[in-house]
């Protein structure tokens, strides 16, 4: 999910106001550095180039034909050399501050994402496709023509299905519906576009009460490297709509719209605790096995974090339910019993399903207009508080309980950020999984991660002055950490988490569905338009 570490902060800390600071993600992880990142976007975008076919090799664009394709647009081109091109090109991670595309195409429809598709055949411009700019490894910018979605972004609801715009953004998708009492389980990241979310699974919050994102799509449409315009369902092309349902981003087209069932937004109650870190062993051990088969109602998150350079204060667990105040208070009591130790600080607050999300996000001092990046550009607002993070991180599904030397080789792992220097912090997220999710067989949507106890996320932040050398000692940590836990974690990975330095990543992502997934990715795009390091 987009944001966990800001969710896992904000699930830890009552006070949180919205305002940064702690170890949410926006705090957490302050600006990056852009050191190197031309010379790494060389590296990962070398391959990006659409396949050439047979016959003339065709010409690379020329100024007229940019202007052309703009010309052609409902929407907008941003070209360097443009007033907006320096925040168009940017991604949410100041890392691939480097990677300057040669257009940035902000498509209003569907047509314009076919006309940009046109353009990038003709001329083998490499593409790359952007819904909210949160790609871990970058892959949604690149050095041709970046499809944005984000002017797409209409939120309707008709009984209890919504058709949401493919670039809405995910804290006005909870606000619209909540007005109507209505909601779709997705992540917590304010700023995280709704269509990255959904095509990699989309774990959230209220999964286990409501299933994945990706368990909620009904329909969708999508433009296909043929430039079709495709609206696909169960019954309609059944493979491409498997395949969309947690298959990834930018693989078989670009999706433009999503439809998706509504579930009830009722009340929620939301729970943070904190215990000393010398109880840190015990919260893990009662924590994997209360949260994972908690009934369906309740999620749970355990934060486990360290400033670097400094000691870990606290280990963490918040969370929320949709049940009662006061069967979450009784089955809370039980697990600081269990735990052995009462914990340093508690809070359990009822509250609108609407506060709540932006609790969870780390924005519950803001307005919807100040939970958005601040601009005049399609996904910004000019109220947008919502600051860049700088960071990098890896994950892990656990399918079993982390036994006793496993919980001490993670703990050592967080005591190491003391070791470090150079500023920034560092942290592992457990979220529960387990409730709806597990009742989905792996084969039936391209999100293969049923059996999954919980989903792990190690994650690692610099500041701005940080040089070379504590950027390359801070990852070190980040691959040690979850390098060290090999010999409990599962193997699979999050999808959505895209990690670069996965070596088998098609089985870490899509298990047993990624034959399946590149016979689809075949059919769709035999030409292989949409590339990327990690495409299928």
């Amino acid at each position: 999910m987009g944001g966990t570490a800001r969710r896992a902060n904000a699930a830890a800390t009552e006070g949180e106001t919205g305002a940064g600071g702690g170890l949410t993600r926006r705090g957490l992880l302050g600006a990056g550095i852009a050191a190197g990142a031309a010379a790494t976007a060389a590296g990962v975008f070398a391959s990006r180039a659409p396949a050439a076919t047979a016959g003339r090799a065709p010409a690379a664009p020329r100024a007229g034909d940019w202007t052309a394709l703009a010309r052609g647009l409902d929407g907008t081109l941003v070209r360097p050399g443009s007033r907006d091109y320096d925040t168009a090109r940017t991604l949410f991670n100041p890392r691939f501050d480097g990677v300057r595309p040669a257009g940035i195409a902000y498509c209003a429809r569907p047509e314009d994402v076919r006309s940009c598709l046109e353009f990038a055949r003709r001329h083998q411009v490499p593409v790359a496709v952007r819904s909210g700019g949160h790609s871990y490894a970058g892959w949604s910018s690149g050095p041709g023509l970046i499809v944005d979605v984000q002017k797409m972004a209409s939120v309707s609801l008709s009984g209890t299905g919504a058709t949401i715009g493919a670039g809405a953004k995910l804290i006005d998708v909870y606000d619209r519906l909540t007005a109507r009492g209505r909601t779709v389980p997705a992540g917590s990241c304010p700023t995280v576009g709704i269509s990255g979310l959904a095509l990699g699974g989309g774990v959230g919050v209220v999964s286990r009460a409501y299933g994945l994102t990706s368990d909620s799509i009904t329909g969708a449409r999508i433009v296909t490297a043929d430039g079709r315009i495709r609206d696909v369902d169960a019954r309609r092309e059944p493979d491409l709509f498997w395949a969309l349902r947690g298959g990834g981003n930018a693989q078989f087209g670009v999706v433009t719209e999503l439809r998706l069932r509504t579930h009830a937004a009722p009340q929620c109650t939301t729970f943070f605790l904190s215990w000393p870190w010398s109880s840190a062993a015990a919260v893990v051990r009662e924590w994997q096995r209360w949260a994972p088969t908690a009934p369906d109602e309740i999620w749970a998150n355990l934060h486990l974090s360290a400033p670097v350079g400094g000691r870990p204060g606290s280990v963490r667990v918040g969370g929320l339910t949709l049940g009662t105040r006061g069967d979450i208070e009784n089955r809370l009591d039980r697990l600081a019993d269990a735990v052995g130790a009462p914990a340093r600080s508690v809070s359990v607050r009822t509250r609108p399903y609407m506060d709540a999300m932006k609790v969870m996000g780390g924005v519950s001092g803001y307005t919807i207009a100040q939970s958005h990046q601040k601009g005049s550009l399609p996904g910004r607002t000019p109220q947008g508080r919502v600051a860049r993070e700088s960071y990098a991180a890896r994950s892990d599904f656990y399918t079993r309980r982390i036994p006793a030397d496993g919980v001490r080789a993670l703990l050592a792992r967080v005591e190491k950020l003391a070791a470090l220097t150079g500023g920034g912090a560092g942290s592992v997220a457990l979220d529960a999984l387990g409730g709806a999710v597990g009742r989905v067989r792996p084969t039936d949507t391209a999100f293969v991660h049923r059996n999954a106890l919980f989903l792990a996320q190690y994650i690692v932040s610099w500041p701005d002055s940080a040089s070379a050398t504590t950027v390359a000692r801070h990852q070190a940590w980040l691959d040690g950490t979850h390098g060290a836990m090999r010999p409990w974690a599962s193997g699979e990975a999050y999808q959505n988490y895209t990690d670069p330095k996965l070596r088998d990543w098609r089985r870490a992502y899509y298990g047993v569905n990624a034959d399946r997934l590149a016979r689809v990715r075949a059919a769709y795009d035999p030409g292989r338009l949409f590339r990327h390091p990690q495409s299928l």
